[in-house]
């Protein structure tokens, strides 16, 4: 059920903190958050910061980052309401399709498939979130997904 009272809105760079402190209470790394080339959101609801997403952009895809709902707004449709704003966004920006690395759950739900890592590193390789794994000498853990964006399509 959507909660009427949730608001979603972009965030600016004085949100940086909000968007930081809700990533980091649903248990997601911060690194790089509102850094430049990305675009974020923070959903509220009585005017307290319930949830956050955010993607970082390349040439004509774009990188989903930190899907965050906190616990107690759990349940309310808002992380599907979050991941479709950063859909739509990626669309209206021309994107060919969006990315993720994912430690858990079935995101086919979103049309996303799973894609080899080396796909999302190659059509990405500016992103905040690569650069930092390459800086480490990482591997993103867990699942990599890709959802190829039609234009004409807004609803998952």
């Amino acid at each position: 059920m959507t909660d009427p009272n949730i608001q979603i809105r972009l965030a600016g760079p004085q949100d940086k903190d909000t968007v930081t402190r809700v990533m980091q209470e649903a248990g997601l790394e911060t690194e790089a958050a509102l850094a430049d080339g990305t675009t974020y959101w923070i959903a509220t609801r009585g005017g307290q910061p319930v949830g956050a997403i955010g993607l970082e952009h390349g040439d004509g895809a774009s990188l989903l980052r930190g899907a965050a709902v906190l616990p107690g707004a759990r349940g309310s449709g808002l992380g599907r309401r979050l991941v479709m704003s950063a859909i739509q966004f990626a669309q209206g920006r021309g994107d060919r399709a969006i990315y993720m690395f994912s430690k858990g759950g079935d995101w086919s739900n979103f049309g996303f498939q799973q894609v080899p890592l080396a796909v999302v590193m190659g059509e990405l390789p500016d992103a905040p979130q690569i650069r930092a794994y390459r800086a480490r000498s990482e591997r993103p853990g867990g699942t990599t997904w890709m959802r190829p964006l039609d234009r004409n399509a807004s609803k998952a």
